[in-house]
């Protein structure tokens, strides 16, 4: 993994993590909705950063750039909505010593290279505010104080434990928070599901037992990029056991919103079960997907802590990007 994207990554994420960018002009005023966590400063509009979006850039500002807050402008626009701390991303970043301007940490700036994270789960805390309210496409100056800097794990020996950091990001793209797609009507006999205010889906199952052959529904059509099988799906999703008479019937056992992080899934065979790979192959970002996956198309007579054998699963999932 690149160390950049060690950096960048939060303890908890599932998946690697990437830089992004936010700061918007102008101050903290709401911006499309969203409410900037950071605001430019005299530091953060002293630097310049010349070269095209998406390349490495030439940085300067006047040395040493010395904050308490972080600080955070924006020196090319972005489009699209606002991105929330929820978010995973794909960004390229420079950082540099304020005191001295050296760069000290840097991304390859190639499209494959790029970090992805969630914005609120970084390990550079400076960029959790930075980043709220960012667009795609935006290149944003980011000034941090030490302490909301490079953590102690990753700082390099040149960059002193007392020195702001300065940080460039151009942010290349965003997934979704939740699915977003169309509300669809439900056919009965699937079990029902309720949103939370974050998107969090909780199940509640039927009293009869399970069908016995694969069932999938959207509880919303997307009308994003589409899932195609063998490739990679940024996604949020909840698992449930549905084996009337056993104590695990109606229990969740695994879900990634408990980290508040999204994972990738390879939507392929051999790489997850093959009842989610029928589930999710063909389906378009945006889409909020239910399976009811039986047992043959899951872990068959496998059991684990939370899963007994020969167990019907049901899993809510939503599709937020494609890799």
């Amino acid at each position: 993994m690149h160390r950049t994207a060690r950096l960048l990554a939060g303890s908890a994420a599932a998946a690697l993590v990437v830089a992004a960018l936010t700061g918007c002009a102008g101050g903290s005023a709401s911006v499309g909705g969203c409410t900037p966590k950071a605001s430019p400063g005299a530091a953060s509009e002293g630097v310049t950063a010349t070269g095209a979006f998406g390349t490495e850039p030439t940085v300067g500002f006047r040395t040493p750039a010395q904050v308490n807050a972080v600080e955070a402008s924006q020196l090319i626009a972005g489009s699209g909505a606002p991105i929330t701390s929820k978010q995973e991303i794909v960004a390229d970043v420079t950082f540099l010593d304020a005191t001295t301007g050296d760069v000290v940490l840097k991304t390859d700036y190639t499209a494959a290279a790029a970090a992805r994270f969630v914005v609120g789960t970084v390990a550079v805390t400076g960029l959790r505010k930075a980043l709220v309210c960012a667009r795609v496409g935006e290149r944003l100056a980011v000034v941090m104080p030490a302490g909301q800097g490079i953590p102690a794990a990753s700082r390099p020996a040149s960059l002193s434990a007392t020195d702001s950091v300065v940080a460039i990001v151009d942010v290349r793209k965003a997934y979704l928070a939740r699915a977003n797609g169309t509300d669809q009507v439900m056919a009965g006999g699937l079990p029902s599901v309720v949103l939370g205010p974050d998107g969090r889906p909780g199940i509640t199952l039927p009293e009869d037992a399970p069908p016995t052959t694969l069932q999938v529904a959207n509880l919303k059509k997307g009308s994003g990029a589409v899932v195609r099988d063998g490739q990679t799906a940024v996604v949020q999703y909840t698992g449930v056991v549905w084996k009337p008479g056993d104590a695990a019937n109606g229990q969740v056992f695994d879900s990634s919103w408990t980290t508040g992080a999204p994972v990738d899934l390879p939507v392929k065979k051999g790489q997850i079960i093959p009842g989610l790979v029928t589930a999710l192959a063909g389906q378009r970002v945006g889409s909020q997907v239910i399976a009811v996956i039986p047992a043959k198309q899951a872990y068959g007579s496998q059991s684990t802590s939370t899963i007994p054998a020969n167990a019907t699963l049901v899993f809510v999932v939503d599709v937020l990007g494609r890799v």
